[in-house]
């Protein structure tokens, strides 16, 4: 699609699908990207030249840095909420991390940044189709996405007044380097990207990009129970 006057705003810019959201933006000519990530030294090769292109640093779970990257920043027409993390951890264990950044953090971001929104502007929302069943070999981060899923149905009722719409996106496994090393079939980033985008333009708010994501959404229509048991049999 065309996005020749949009301003956008990337979480989590530096990861392998952030990159992808950032070609693709370039790509179809955006106005403005606002690329961030924690380290920014991963983000130096996004510029290549790109006038558009800003690289930003950011913590998403430092609340102090994204006020002062809400502070510096003008309008934005679409942000991306991309930042992310996947522990590997089962709920027995101990780590908050997953709700720290897939939760905490990106509800900082989207607390600070919708302001910036333009009216008709757009927030999307990288959760998983794990947000609707739980695979508890990854528990927590099954739960964090879950979480993010509730949180984004309630901006997008709170944003709907401001005409600002809200967008989930909920993948399967996508090859980056959170599904390194595990065998299993992954959809492309650009594949995932571009199906965001197609979903967008046609204001579909939940958006299942991939085969496997719409394959498992079909099957907790149809049976829940069974999709439940067998996700639980990655622990047993």
């Amino acid at each position: 699609m065309n996005l020749k006057n949009k301003t956008i705003l990337i979480t989590g810019a530096s990861g392998g699908l952030g990159k992808a959201f950032v070609a693709y933006a370039i790509k179809h000519h955006a106005k403005k990207i606002y690329c961030c990530a924690k380290n920014t030294a991963l983000l130096n090769n996004l510029e290549n030249g790109d006038t558009a292109v800003e690289l930003c640093s950011l913590d998403i779970t430092d609340k102090e840095q994204v006020k002062h990257l809400a502070s510096k920043i003008g309008e934005i027409d679409i942000l991306i909420n991309n930042a992310g993390v996947n522990s590997t951890k089962r709920v027995f264990e101990d780590t908050a991390i997953d709700f720290e950044i897939n939760v905490l953090g990106t509800l900082n971001v989207c607390r600070e940044l919708n302001h910036k929104l333009t009216k008709q502007g757009a927030i999307i929302n990288i959760t998983s189709i794990l947000a609707l069943t739980n695979l508890p070999i990854n528990g927590l981060y099954s739960a964090s996405k879950s979480a993010l899923h509730s949180l984004t149905q309630a901006m997008r009722a709170e944003l709907a007044p401001k005409e600002i719409e809200v967008y989930e996106i909920l993948p399967g496994p996508i090859d980056t380097k959170m599904t390194e090393g595990q065998p299993m079939e992954k959809s492309k980033p650009e594949e995932i990207v571009n199906a965001v985008f197609e979903g967008y333009e046609n204001r579909k708010y939940e958006i299942y990009p991939d085969p496997f994501s719409k394959m498992i959404k079909e099957a907790l229509t149809k049976d829940p129970l069974s999709v439940e048991k067998n996700f639980a049999q990655s622990v047993q």
